[in-house]
């Protein structure tokens, strides 16, 4: 991406408002094996449902904070690695992160599956590549380099935990801390006595490395078991990392920033609470 495009998003209103989207990558996006009918727009079409799929360009839409030194979450809404759910899982989740204080980068990653069996392989691409941009521009949009998080939901938990945790070379870009609520495929299985994923396709940190901060929101009666975030924490817990879990009772799946259950009213107030007590919010 060339910084004049980004500089001249900045005539907008800092703090106020989301700026328009902005590419991923210059060019052609790597690993690309999809290609868009004639008319079709390669960014995205958004189905009866208001969700984005075939996407074949990604983007990334920036919500600055208000004051410098902010936090920057990059937000990826879930989708079972087919759609995104950019709204109650995206662009409502970055007002909510503007409102206590952090900006936000909403991130519509490739959809749908290019491996149907290996579905992140360019969904991790595209969140690396974001890290990258982010760290770069942090300051024009009032955040600090040094704080930038990622965030995800369902399959878009399941890509921040991969960005933040798995197996990678030693200069891929990761986040300083990591957000997973209701993360799908943290297990081999999705069963409550699973096993968590290790090894090269993993999400279990490499030996010998310092796991970032994490913080995990998840209901008990999601068919997406609360056990596979219990388990990766109680193992980031035991590679020398800190990690916070939030439980709910009832809610199930999907519910993201919304009224639709306690969970959904109350995990951001929670994460801004877990922000501020790591020193990553001015308390």
């Amino acid at each position: 991406m060339k910084t004049t495009l980004l500089l001249g998003l900045l005539g907008v209103s800092l703090g106020a408002a989301a700026l328009p989207p902005a590419p991923v990558w210059e060019g052609a996006p790597p690993a690309e094996t999809l290609k868009a009918k004639p008319g079709q727009d390669p960014k995205g079409i958004i189905n009866k449902n208001g969700h984005r799929t075939d996407v074949m360009i990604p983007e990334f839409v920036v919500y600055p904070a208000a004051k410098p030194g902010a936090p920057i979450v990059i937000v990826c809404p879930g989708g079972g690695y087919g759609i995104l759910a950019e709204e109650h899982e995206g662009a409502e989740v970055a007002r909510r992160l503007n409102a206590f204080g952090s900006a936000a980068v909403v991130l519509r990653y490739r959809v749908p599956r290019r491996d149907n069996d290996k579905p992140w392989i360019v969904p991790v691409m595209d969140a690396r590549r974001t890290i990258q941009l982010v760290r770069e521009h942090a300051k024009e949009w009032n955040a600090d380099p040094a704080k930038v998080g990622i965030l995800g939901f369902s399959a878009g938990g399941n890509l921040a935990a991969r960005v933040a945790y798995s197996p990678a070379e030693a200069d891929a870009a990761r986040p300083d801390f990591a957000v997973m609520v209701y993360p799908a495929y943290l297990f081999v299985k999705d069963k409550p006595d699973s096993t968590l994923r290790d090894g090269p396709e993993g999400v279990i940190p490499p030996k010998g490395t310092k796991p970032v901060p994490a913080f995990f929101a998840h209901s008990a009666d999601d068919p997406y078991p609360a056990e596979g975030s219990m388990a990766f924490a109680k193992a980031l817990k035991s590679m020398g990392g800190s990690a916070e879990v939030h439980v709910w009772a009832k809610g199930g799946h999907g519910w993201g920033a919304s009224d639709r259950c306690e969970a959904a009213k109350k995990w951001t107030d929670l994460l801004g609470a877990w922000m501020k007590d790591r020193g990553l919010l001015a308390p």
